[in-house]
């Protein structure tokens, strides 16, 4: 019996062994993923604010069928707020003052939103927003994941 025991934990050892070998990182990765720890501590890559403004809009226009001249004060509000969002994250103040920022940014941009959208498509954006994450770590729909209205 003793015998079985060992020759299964030594074959179950030889298996094993190419499993190990395929752990190993490439040497120009970083290091926080070669550590294992650190990889979900990378700071955040925020597309640029043009390509979020763009798809933003894309997506608004399409869902709440607004007309071109819309859809371009759509655009000029959404690409200063991702680019006032940039600015705030990468300031060095710390992230209660940016959380402000944001905050302030945010309500700025949706008072902005509710000059330019009829009451009905007002409802119906701040319902997309619901349907896109809010409530379950996701972002606002900006993609920028930065700030939550």
């Amino acid at each position: 019996m003793f015998k079985k025991i060992a020759f299964s934990g030594l074959m179950l050892s030889m298996l094993s062994l190419p499993l190990l070998a395929q752990q190993t990182t490439t040497p120009d990765a970083p290091a926080s993923a070669q550590r294992g720890r650190g990889r979900a501590m990378k700071e955040y890559q925020a597309g640029d604010p043009t390509t979020r403004a763009r798809k933003m809009t894309d997506r608004m226009t399409q869902q709440l069928g607004l007309d071109e001249a819309t859809s371009k004060k759509i655009y000029d509000i959404t690409l200063a707020r991702a680019e006032k969002v940039d600015a705030i994250q990468k300031s060095s103040d710390d992230n209660k003052t940016k959380a402000e920022a944001l905050k302030a940014n945010a309500d700025d941009f949706k008072s902005k939103l509710q000059s330019i959208l009829t009451p009905d498509q007002f409802t119906k954006f701040e319902s997309m927003r619901g349907r896109m994450g809010r409530g379950k770590g996701g972002n606002d729909g900006s993609k920028d994941g930065q700030e939550k209205n």
